[in-house]
């Protein structure tokens, strides 16, 4: 679930605080107070005389996400905490009371500090600070879990204890192997949780994060002990059932029971706030067997599905097929929408992390995500072919930088995030564009971007054939700083000439070569050779698209010191960038694959 940042930080950066109560305090203590804050707690929230919230930051949601919807400046931090933990599910209830009672204690003065254990089992330590005769701060600092505990928060979701996506999808890669060797066929379903005709007033994330626990008993209910189920964010769950059937019309058939199961089960009434409310499931599914491909690309066909379901408005259960393309119509619309999109700035930017063997984040991918007014956030996989294919993946390519530049700027003077590197994807038509290496260079000089910082990633693709043109641009941006990244290398033919003729800093894996590492070790011929390569031309290795800890354990032993993929993490809003740098990569990981 995505959170806010630090309000009065952001708005104080424009000389504005929208905090009148808390200037008095930031023109006394100064922002380097809140910045040892930031480096000393997980989270915190300050209050003034009377116990209203003045500022919290983003940390202080991680760990209490039921409070997003109900804490607000000016709000007694008493009456946020009360109300929350009232109109939870009758499941969360106790446990938010406990936890609501305790942080009263200290607001009360009843104690300077605390211990207490969230839901997922986290514990945190709570203490209370006064820093005047008219404020104090609450700060709250999460406690170094024990071996075992680590463990299960990096595979484990904070709200449901679900698998998460990371676990999911090694639980998946594992499905499929086992597929492959007997035959029998298995099936993933993605459903989103949307409010029903009737309800539209309702935040569909907010109805989603308070009755999370209530939908995840619901989804358990219908399964197998054998199967899993997955919370991937706020409003999408995810079912992988496996040895359904060898016939693939049989494997169908039991598909299509299972979603009914659900809809029959999710799409009832819920308590939400003291009020009955109604949910529907819109539910993609797509089955997989003998010679199916990654993990990921399952998932992406399974979201396609449930997106395709939901821009036809009629909730229920929709299969995605190998043949099933965007018809003209649906074409037009997603194009006008796409436009629509850049016009309004519903676009932003999602971060993936790269981490080195140590488990430190070497590097950010910028990924663009599209956050559509109703339907939410929408993956690349279904709007990014259409924009490919027509001219507006020329000015969103230009947004993307201009995105990354920005953020980069805004980075400079935070002493975690000042040195951190972000590579943005440059399209096959942006390459095209004469005016390509003038359009950085203005985008650079306006925003004050240090070019060192800013990666341009091309795909072997784009490069087929690589012209003078093309090789004089990209050497005049490396010129000034910029480096080049390299994708899918090793899937093409002509990586050796590219090698020779580009100033290229980094190359990243094939997702096909890195998938197909495994028990029958596909691909370890081709990822041994082209590890050799890059290190023949002194460049860095990434292995991207890592799954499973056999993959990452496979490419660590041929010589690859640079991973990313959803093993590690998932792309993240910039708001949780700073907590993945806090965790190295959960590399208790690593016990297990070294």
């Amino acid at each position: 679930m995505s959170v806010p940042a630090d309000k009065s930080v952001k708005s104080e950066v424009h000389g504005q605080s929208p905090f009148p109560a808390a200037t008095s305090l930031v023109g006394v203590y100064g922002e380097q107070l809140f910045r040892i804050l930031e480096q000393t707690s997980s989270g915190y929230v300050l209050l003034d005389a009377q116990n209203r919230a003045q500022r919290w930051n983003d940390g202080y949601l991680r760990l209490f996400p039921w409070l997003v919807p109900t804490l607000k400046v000016g709000a007694t931090l008493q009456t946020v905490l009360q109300s929350a933990a009232a109109s939870a599910p009758t499941t969360s209830a106790p446990t938010l009371n406990s936890i609501a009672e305790s942080q009263l204690s200290l607001i009360t003065r009843q104690q300077t500090s605390i211990q207490i254990q969230l839901p997922n089992r986290r514990k945190v330590s709570l203490s209370a600070h006064a820093l005047s005769a008219n404020y104090t701060v609450l700060a709250c600092k999460e406690l170094v879990a024990s071996e075992g505990d680590a463990e299960s928060l990096a595979f484990f979701d904070a709200l449901t204890n679900l698998p998460n996506r990371r676990l999911l999808l090694d639980r998946l890669s594992q499905s499929m192997i086992q597929s492959e060797r007997t035959g029998w066929r298995g099936a993933l379903l993605t459903i989103d949780m949307e409010p029903a005709k009737g309800f539209t007033h309702l935040n569909a994330d907010e109805a989603s994060t308070y009755l999370a626990s209530d939908i995840a008993q619901r989804l358990l209910s219908c399964v197998r002990a054998c199967d899993t189920v997955a919370r991937m964010d706020a409003k999408h769950f995810v079912i992988m059932v496996s040895d359904l059937s060898p016939d693939i019309e049989l494997a169908n058939l039991l598909v299509e029971r299972l979603g009914e199961r659900l809809q029959e089960s999710l799409n009832t009434s819920y308590q939400l706030n003291n009020q009955t409310v109604k949910l529907e499931a819109n539910i993609g599914a797509t089955l997989f067997g003998p010679h199916s491909r990654s993990a990921t690309e399952l998932l992406q066909q399974a979201e396609t599905a449930m997106y395709r379901l939901r821009d036809e408005e009629a909730p229920g259960l929709h299969f995605f097929s190998p043949e099933q393309k965007i018809q003209p119509v649906d074409r037009s619309r997603m194009e006008h929408g796409l436009r629509e999109a850049l016009r309004l700035g519903q676009f932003e930017l999602h971060y993936q992390p790269q981490y080195s063997t140590r488990g430190d984040v070497s590097g950010l991918e910028a990924l663009l995500r599209w956050r559509h007014p109703s339907r939410g956030l929408v993956p690349p996989s279904i709007f990014l072919s259409v924009a490919e294919e027509t001219d507006i993946i020329v000015p969103l390519g230009r947004w993307s930088i201009q995105a990354a530049c920005e953020q980069l700027a805004q980075w400079k003077n935070d002493p975690q995030l000042s040195h951190q590197a972000v590579c943005v994807n440059i399209s096959a038509k942006q390459l095209q564009h004469s005016d390509l290496a003038e359009q950085v260079e203005s985008i650079i000089a306006q925003t004050g971007a240090n070019p060192a910082l800013l990666v341009l990633e091309l795909s072997t693709k784009t490069l087929n054939p690589v012209n003078a043109d093309i090789i004089h641009a990209l050497s005049r941006l490396s010129a000034i700083g910029l480096r080049l990244s390299l994708d899918d290398f090793g899937s093409g033919s002509s990586t050796s000439e590219v090698l020779r003729q580009l100033p290229l800093c980094q190359l990243k894996l094939a997702h096909s070569l890195v998938q197909r590492l495994g028990p029958n070790n596909a691909s370890e011929a081709a990822v041994q050779a082209a590890i050799a390569l890059a290190g023949r031309h002194k460049i860095t290795v990434v292995g991207a698209g890592v799954e499973t800890l056999e993959q990452r354990a496979l490419l660590a032993q041929h010589g690859c010191e640079h991973f990313m993929g959803y093993l590690f993490s998932a792309p993240v809003p910039v708001g949780q960038i700073k907590s993945l740098l806090q965790n190295p990569a959960l590399f208790g990981l690593q016990k297990h694959v070294d």
